[in-house]
């Protein structure tokens, strides 16, 4: 049984009222006490405070509060899994080759930029189709290779808010890419991973919105 039914469970059996809550729990703000409230029956569990304060309260603890609790605590990291699952799923089945910057900077400045425009504007580079037409992977490598010896001479090629490119990844497959490094001027290295998935947030007069995006 999760969170949600076990203290609806709770509150019947003992006649609890929704607006009783906040006073049983020690809290003045009720408003903000069944705000946390909700949050909590949605299976945010990040509010330490408010669930020692349920815990300590034995008409809504009970005796299955900590079983409830780790129960919803496993449902929600199963729904998180199965969303990245997914959410993987339709990048593969989306993903085409490119380029991809590594950057000097993790953080961009000015931030609010890459927010509105989002993080691949920034380093995502598609490849040249007389490039990318080539039947032969060993030719596009060197072809790729020479291209950017010759682009990079230049050090403001690719750059961005994030700074100077220090890498390029070429991205051949979802999850194989190969490492030109600008300084050495070569192919270093394969990765056999996607590059990892990070956000770029902007927050608005109180309200946020999320980019979601490979960083």
């Amino acid at each position: 049984m999760r969170l949600h039914e076990y203290l609806a469970q709770q509150c019947a059996q003992h006649k609890i009222r929704r607006g009783a809550i906040p006073s049983m729990l020690h809290l003045k703000n009720a408003n903000k006490a069944l705000k946390r409230y909700d949050a909590l029956l949605r299976g945010e569990l990040n509010d330490a405070d408010f669930i020692a304060r349920i815990r300590a309260c034995p008409e809504l603890a009970g005796d299955g509060f900590d079983e409830a609790l780790e129960e919803t605590r496993r449902y929600v990291e199963a729904c998180r899994e199965e969303r990245r699952l997914a959410a993987e799923l339709r990048a593969r089945a989306a993903f085409t080759p490119h380029l991809w910057v590594v950057p000097e900077n993790k953080i961009p400045s000015p931030i609010f930029v890459v927010g509105f425009f989002g993080v691949e504007a920034f380093k995502r580079f598609e490849i040249p189709e007389e490039i990318a037409s080539l039947s032969n992977p060993g030719d596009i490598l060197i072809a790729l290779g020479s291209m950017l010896k010759e682009r990079c001479k230049d050090r403001a090629y690719m750059a961005s808010p994030f700074g100077r490119a220090v890498q390029v990844l070429y991205r051949e497959t979802y999850d194989h890419s190969y490492v030109y490094d600008i300084e050495q001027q070569g192919w270093i290295d394969e990765l056999f991973t996607c590059p990892p998935t990070g956000q770029a947030r902007i927050s608005v007069k109180g309200s946020s919105t999320q980019f979601p995006k490979i960083l």
